[in-house]
């Protein structure tokens, strides 16, 4: 079962107006290389904030990513965005020999597909970072860190030992 967002998470429906956050000029001028539109611009205006967010339907209690105008579970078009804990575990990772250039990574610098904690199959792919790489493998517990690229805040993960996954 998926987790419910509590009240006061999120900032409503995809639609609803600005107010909350960064405008949606600064969201453009800090993603100028985003193809930026209606929906995906709550994520990006999160990003901005240090908060990573998913759409969550309040019909069939289902959290999806990225953010779609209508549930893809149960078609309903009552989607709200929501930001997530930021933890979870590693689901697939590969190490990458060769990046992006607007990033400085040592190489081979870890990519992964984080399965977030609030359901299962919710996952988003982001780097994994202070991490070393004897933890870096399938399974791990991972918590939200952020990095600077081009300007901008990233989502990234760091991996958690079990001593701080305790806590």
């Amino acid at each position: 079962m998926a987790a419910e967002p509590t009240s006061g998470d999120g900032f409503g429906e995809i639609g609803e107006e600005e107010g909350v956050g960064p405008t949606t000029e600064t969201v453009f001028e800090r993603f100028p290389r985003i193809r930026l539109d209606q929906i995906n611009i709550e994520y990006y205006r999160g990003l901005l904030i240090h908060e990573l967010r998913a759409g969550w339907c309040p019909q069939c209690g289902q959290w999806h990513t990225p953010l779609r105008p209508i549930c893809p579970s149960c078609w309903s078009t009552e989607i709200m965005v929501r930001p997530v804990r930021g933890t979870g575990t590693v689901h697939l990772l590969t190490r990458l020999h060769q990046g992006p250039p607007v990033v400085d990574y040592t190489t081979p610098w870890a990519l992964a597909a984080i399965e977030l904690t609030e359901q299962p199959g919710l996952r988003i792919v982001a780097p994994l970072v202070d991490s070393p790489e004897t933890l870096q493998r399938i399974g791990q517990p991972v918590e939200l860190t952020w990095i600077e690229r081009d300007g901008a805040p990233w989502p990234a993960f760091r991996t958690v030992t079990e001593k701080e996954n305790a806590r």
